[in-house]
């Protein structure tokens, strides 16, 4: 892997081409493997010992901690720091990170956390499943984007990680966990040049601005009475309704660099169907094919 190669084809699975561009978008990547989302952290570790740069030309700092509720902890320190930092989880390890998750979005810190779902730890424990972990983050003020396939875990990671900077709302990027996670498929691989040119660098140093800092200090995380706390709920929304419209535009800026299209809600089939199947994930793959199947079959 050559950062340095123009837009090629490569054979990846979708935990590699999503923590290709994680790598080469951020700072510091704070690391703590679970299965079936280990080699995102793995390989960046890797990639980071071979002197492979990201697109300022710098190596990314890679931190292992002890827990994910100790690796979301170090994702918030160094948000507030001006940093750009993710981390990569699934499943009970995405849970221990609410806490945290929930201080990032209340504070306005852009970040992607990238997630292979995975079925959470129920009457029994499985490495398998389905989307419950990520439900169970819905409520933290992370903004949700899913991918469903290899190249648009790929081409998602640089669009959350553009529009979080773009809108200060964290992001939470998901793809089925094994289905996605660990499928290898031919992608076409994002040039360093295109990526930089979805990254927009004012708005990295307007985030290094915001950074808590002796020279230009600010108050934060303080206590506060009903009043003052609820002013500040509602101080948010404001960039929680543009949001939808941030994403769409960096959907259009991504087509116009890769002339991938996406949209953040596509239709495939029929304009006059009857019966209509609302799906995210890798089973839209399989939806489709089988409507063109049906729709042959008359």
């Amino acid at each position: 892997m050559n950062s340095k190669d123009k837009t090629s084809f490569a054979v990846i699975d979708g935990n590699e081409a999503t923590a290709y561009v994680a790598y080469r978008t951020n700072e510091i990547c704070i690391i703590y493997p679970i299965t079936p989302a280990s080699s995102m952290g793995e390989l960046p570790d890797q990639w980071a010992s071979e002197e492979i740069k990201n697109i300022w030309d710098t190596t990314p700092q890679i931190v292992t901690m002890q827990s994910e509720g100790g690796a979301a902890g170090a994702v918030h320190g160094a948000l507030q720091t001006g940093a750009l930092a993710t981390t990569f989880t699934s499943s009970q390890g995405l849970l221990l990170m609410i806490p945290n998750m929930y201080r990032i979005a209340g504070e306005l810190l852009p970040s992607v956390f990238h997630v292979a779902t995975r079925a959470l730890a129920l009457q029994g424990m499985s490495i398998f499943g389905d989307h419950s972990d990520i439900y169970a983050a819905r409520t933290s003020g992370f903004a949700m984007l899913g991918s469903s396939s290899v190249q648009e875990a790929h081409d998602m990671a640089l669009v959350t990680q553009a529009a979080t900077l773009k809108s200060r709302v964290p992001f939470l990027h998901f793809f089925d966990g094994f289905r996605t996670s660990h499928e290898a498929a031919k992608i076409e691989l994002l040039s360093d040049e295109q990526i930089k040119a979805m990254i927009n660098n004012d708005l990295v140093f307007e985030n290094r601005a915001r950074r808590l800092t002796p020279e230009h200090p600010t108050m934060r995380g303080v206590v506060s009475d009903q009043d003052i706390y609820f002013q500040g709920r509602e101080a948010a929304n404001p960039f929680y309704n543009e949001l939808p419209n941030i994403v769409e535009k960096t959907l259009e800026e991504f087509k116009k660099v890769t002339g991938r299209e996406y949209s953040l809600v596509e239709y495939y089939g029929d304009p006059q169907a009857k019966r209509v199947i609302v799906v995210m994930g890798s089973a839209a793959e399989t939806v489709l094919e089988t409507v063109n199947y049906l729709n042959q079959q008359g």
